[in-house]
């Protein structure tokens, strides 16, 4: 009689557990900035308000202008509103035109531990916000990822913030009381947009604008689970580790 007997423990023998990355599927950012407090910000530019905003492009439009069109095109569709902005989640791979710097999604992560993934969540669409009513020129704030990083502490963050790829690519944005809900297929990361340090006192020159609350962040996506490390091993390794016994 012919046995087959598995050597071992596939586990014990090759130091594997059975544990599942999540990816994303779809998801989309909302941005509710608070118009009252970017009147009071960038005073090291001089007397405030100085910043207003100018326009803001969603996904598609933002996809559609190099960046010299965004600093000088019209708000599409009328006046720019500071609230309900939408940030779609980009895919996997993105096409840039000149002087764009929109990113791709490679987040995966730990259910039930977000702060432990890799890679970003890329996130398209652009706000512009004009000097002196664009007198002195415009600041262009989008080509986001949205990520996570303890040391952002540091600097009096949550670890979770968007970072600006637009150059200098620089975080823009700390979130403040974080707010986390997750299931099965699902999650959501919400909180309020503090101004980064770096933006602050880089970019504004007022160390005082750090942290500084100037709207609400609310990020929801679709997952998907990733097959287990077990699985795909697959036949490839397990068939090595049957041994026949006559």
């Amino acid at each position: 009689m012919k046995k087959y007997i598995l050597v071992g423990s596939l586990v014990g023998l090759l130091g594997l557990t059975a544990v599942n990355a999540d990816t994303l599927l779809s998801g989309s950012a909302t941005i509710d900035y608070d118009s009252a407090a970017w009147s009071t910000l960038a005073s090291g530019f001089g007397p405030t308000p100085v910043l207003s905003l100018g326009a803001y492009f969603n996904q598609a439009d933002a996809s559609a202008r190099t960046q010299a069109q965004l600093l000088a095109d019209l708000n599409p569709g009328g006046p720019a509103s500071y609230l309900g902005q939408v940030y779609a989640m980009n895919g996997a791979s993105v096409v840039n035109l000149s002087g764009r710097y929109t990113q791709p999604t490679t987040f995966a992560y730990t259910p039930g531990s977000l702060s432990s993934h890799t890679g970003s969540i890329g996130l398209g669409g652009v706000a512009r916000f004009d000097v002196y009513g664009g007198v002195f020129g415009s600041l262009l704030f989008g080509d986001f990822t949205l990520q996570y990083d303890a040391a952002r502490s540091l600097v009096g963050g949550s670890g979770w913030y968007l970072k600006g790829n637009i150059p200098p690519a620089a975080a823009a944005y700390d979130l403040l009381n974080v707010s986390i809900t997750e299931a099965p297929g699902t999650f959501t990361i919400s909180g309020d947009l503090g101004v980064s340090y770096e933006i602050a006192n880089f970019l504004y020159a007022t160390p005082g604008d750090t942290l500084k609350d100037v709207g609400n962040f609310t990020f929801t996506a679709t997952t998907v689970p990733e097959p287990s490390a077990l699985a795909l091993l697959g036949l490839g390794v397990l068939l090595p580790l049957l041994r026949r016994k006559n």
